[in-house]
This record gives structure tokens, sequence and C-alpha cells, in this order.
């Protein structure tokens, strides 16, 4: 009788080499060419963007299968077969998992994936919740990419989905530079946006479709559509043979690490949105990173934007004490410092009125005329008019930034983070 098997996937890569998404893809062509093809497109899984131990993207990898109960351990052999002769054993840190499960995803998966995509879970934790729902562990090395392995297959896409579709270099290419057409790139983002997004950073001139790391994926197209993903790969003037292709439902774009939180429910190692008034005035310290402080009902956070953000600081260092914002981020601290708040993006929900005091003009000459003390009138440093009458007049400024959402530009945004439709006025 046909079951459905579920299998996930993490860590067989390194900083140096290798790529957990490209293991996956040889594995699905390679039981796609033995009878075995996928149920539905395989999901590429963004964890915890701030954990510690966390590769490169940070990606975990699963797919679906219909398969008769005497095929299951064909499909496995196969699995394991591939991940010891493609993952990076010999590279400190890499220490891929792979589980395969039967049937309907359990809920308690569900609520650890969840949990693995928006704050830290341990070993302990993931074989526990492996064993009470019967689900099969395979471990190399210490095995840490069997947390994320059961991530992905539980991942119900709560936050909604988007789609990458990845080509894969040809081996003799892996470590050298990458080739592409740029003007097919703005082209094609220039046709195909909003359905796809990040293809490239108008703030730099950058293409963001290609990694800068030795591995094998050539490049990545994200978008909300698959049949315009699919179009968007077709107008690329690609510079280099391409291996394979696949498409993947993914987290990314999604927000799905963002928790709704209290200041003081701010967990390390978590990403946040939180909804404040600005308490200081941001500045510029040193490195060219800007802060300010957020104050709730429950206490006062550091935010930050850092160097690499760019532009993205010039729209901080626009918000004034009182602003009532949405900050999105993750929560750190640093050696000796406070919790702090990286930015990713911030909403303007409220701006603060701005004020400022003007002295009045001389009704003789025109010119500003000068305090003579508290309560004690003006008088003009020019023709000497005194008027111990007058009074300054307290007139609103305008103000550059608008209520809105601002958001880092495509070099520095998450995989996970919403893209939005930012305002870059200032």
């Amino acid at each position: 009788m046909p079951r459905l098997l579920h299998v996930g996937l993490d860590d067989t890569d390194s900083k140096k080499a290798m790529c957990t998404t490209y293991v996956t893809a040889v594995i699905l062509d390679e039981l796609k060419n033995m009878g075995f093809p996928a149920a539905e497109p395989p999901k590429l899984i963004r964890l915890n963007p701030n954990c510690p131990y966390k590769t490169r993207g940070n990606a975990a990898l699963s797919f679906s299968l219909m398969v008769e109960t005497d095929e299951v351990h064909i499909i496995k052999d196969v699995v394991l077969a591939k991940v010891r002769e493609l993952a990076d054993l010999e590279e400190r840190g890499t220490d891929p998992g792979v589980v395969f499960l039967t049937g309907r995803i359990p809920a308690s998966l569900a609520e650890f994936s969840t949990k693995a995509v928006k704050e830290m879970v341990t070993m302990k934790e993931a074989l526990d919740l492996a064993k009470s729902i019967g689900a099969e562990v395979h471990r190399f090395k210490y095995g840490r990419g069997v947390i994320g392995a059961l991530a992905a297959i539980g991942n119900k896409f709560d936050n909604g989905f988007t789609y990458e579709l990845t080509a894969y270099r040809t081996k003799v290419h892996w470590g050298t530079p990458r080739s592409i057409d740029r003007t097919s790139v703005f082209e094609m983002d220039t046709k195909t946006r909003p359905y796809t997004f990040d293809n490239v950073d108008y703030t730099t001139g950058e293409v963001r479709i290609m990694p800068h790391t030795p591995c094998p994926v050539y490049l990545g197209i994200r978008g909300t559509d698959p049949a315009v993903v699919e179009s968007a790969l077709k107008m690329l003037r690609l510079e280099e043979p391409v291996e394979r292709f696949v498409l993947y439902r993914t987290n990314q774009g999604t927000d799905a690490h963002l928790a709704d939180v209290k200041i003081s429910d701010a967990k390390v190692y978590s990403s946040v949105r939180i909804r404040g008034l600005v308490s200081s005035a941001p500045s510029t310290i040193r490195g060219g990173h800007v802060l300010f402080r957020l104050r709730d009902q429950t206490g006062q956070i550091d935010c930050a934007a850092y160097e690499p953000t760019k532009h993205f600081r010039k729209l901080v260092l626009e918000l004034v004490p009182g602003d009532n914002v949405t900050v999105y981020g993750s929560v750190k601290k640093h050696r000796g410092l406070s919790k702090t708040i990286n930015l990713e993006k911030f909403e303007l929900m409220k701006a603060a009125t701005v004020t400022s005091t003007v002295s009045p003009k001389c009704p003789r000459c025109g010119k500003t005329m000068k305090s003579e003390g508290r309560n004690k009138g003006y008088q003009c440093p020019r023709c000497k008019f005194r008027d111990p009458l007058a009074r300054p007049t307290v007139v609103e400024l305008s103000r550059r930034i608008k209520p809105g959402l601002y958001t880092v530009s495509p070099r520095a945004r998450r995989h996970l983070s919403k893209p939005g439709e930012s305002v870059y006025v200032i």
C-alpha cells in the first residue's frame, strides 16, 4: 500500500564547499530517474538566522515521496549513500543529519519547526521529539543537522511561502568566479517585479542572484509565482553551462522568523517585532553604526543600524524621541553591552511633532531681535528698538521622514526578511 515518506536533510555543507540544496537536488534527480518523483516541490527552510552554529545560509531541506512499503528501504539507501558521498565530512563543523518520517506530520513536529525558525533549540529537544513521533534519525559525526532536518519536514509555511528557482554549476566551475550578462539581470528585474524580488540592489548597482561562495550554486531567482520565476530565468543571458535546476518552496521573504513581543520578553538569539516609542535621539558611533533607544511599557532596549546597512542608517538618523515605531530585527548581546536589536527594517507608525522657538522680528528694521531675559522682552541688535512685551513664536518644523516602512537594501537583507516597499527619500 502506498505511503507518504518525508525526507529531511541538513548541515552537509561547510564554509568552503558543498551545499545542502545541491545534495538534495542530486538525490531528487536520482530518485526521479529511478521512478520515484517528488510528490510536490521540495522545501527549502531557512532556520533561525541568529543561531551561532549556523552554516552559510542556515537552510534545511526536505521532500516527500509516495512509495510502496517495500520500496522505502530503496529511498533510504539512495539518500544516505549520497550524503556520505557529497557532504563535506572532512570539514570541522559539518555535522549532517538525515531524518525519515512516514505518514502525516504531527502537530508537535510543526511546533518544533516554528521554534527552530524563531529561537534556539537543542539536540536533546530534537532527539526526544524524533523518538516520540517515530522518526528515523541518522547522524553523521555529531549530527547537529538532525535539528534542521526535522524542522524542514515539519514546516507548514504558517507565514506563507515563496519560491526559489536554483541553478547549479557544472563541477569544473566550482570555486571560480561566476559570470552572467549583468544587463539581462536588470532587464529581467524590471519585467518581473514585484513577482520576483531581491534580484539586484539599485542603491549599489549590485547583482544579487549569485552567491560569492565556492559552493555549487550558480544563481537563484526568488519570487511569489513559480511561473514568473521560471520565465525570469529564461530572460537571463547565462555565461556558463548549468548542470541542473530545482524549484523550491521556501519560507524566504516571509518574516517567518519574527516574534511579536514586548521589550522585556526579547530573547538573545531570537528575532523580534516590537512596537514602542523612540526614547533617545539616534547617534552615530565609532565604526559608522547608528544607535537609538526604544521603550515600551516593559522597558527599554538599544536598536542598531550597523555600517553594512549603508543608506538605511540615514533613514534611522531621521527619527526623533517620541516617534511611534515598530522595529524588526535580531536580538544580540555583545560583550559588556546590553541587549541590542540589530535592525532589519522599521515602520514609522506615527511621527512625533518637532517644534522650534523663533524670535520675533524688529518692527522697525526687520532684524531678528534678541531676548533680554525670561519675560523681559526683546531688543533689536541693529536699531536698538525695545519691546518688553514681545514673545517668541513656537512653529512646527517639517520632517523629511514620513510614516511608512523603511527597509535595508537587498545587499543587507536576510533571507527570511520580507522585502516590503521601502521609501528611499532621504
